[in-house]
């Protein structure tokens, strides 16, 4: 459940940033939370569950956000982006769920002891890393 109200708080935080604050200093905000947040979401993942797929798709996030940032410093904000900078979010968007959907598969048991941790989690888990558990070595 705190998975899909974070998803939907990203939405509109994703609306808010884009289309409400003023452009770009909404999108660098935007692009700025995330290209922090996924990074430090990353180096947490590995040190706690091992998992290389979700570490990795936390990281791409990151890195994607990272440059669409750099974008939006420089006044070119999404929607209205070069058309090579589509290329930059196409991936992002292909990728990450990819990931996503390789590590459910490659390390099953890990993935369901995750969904059992995050039964119990809300929004502000996610956003503050305690909703990612200490499975590395068979801990949970």
């Amino acid at each position: 459940m705190a998975s899909a109200l974070y998803g939907i708080l990203i939405g509109i935080s994703f609306l808010v940033f884009t289309r409400v604050v003023p452009q770009p200093l909404g999108s660098i905000i935007l692009w700025g939370f995330f290209s922090a947040q996924l990074p430090w979401g990353a180096a947490i993942c590995w040190r706690r569950t091992g998992l290389a797929f979700v570490t990795a798709a936390m990281a791409l996030g990151g890195a994607m956000s990272a440059g669409l940032l750099v974008l939006a410093t420089t006044g070119r904000v999404f929607p209205s982006l070069l058309p090579e900078s589509w290329v930059l979010l196409g991936a992002g968007l292909v990728m990450v769920p990819l990931f996503l959907l390789i590590e459910s598969q490659v390390n099953r048991a890990k993935w369901k002891q995750w969904a059992r941790y995050m039964e119990s989690k809300n929004v502000w888990d996610i956003v503050t890393g305690r909703h990612i558990p200490q499975i590395r070595n068979g801990g949970a």
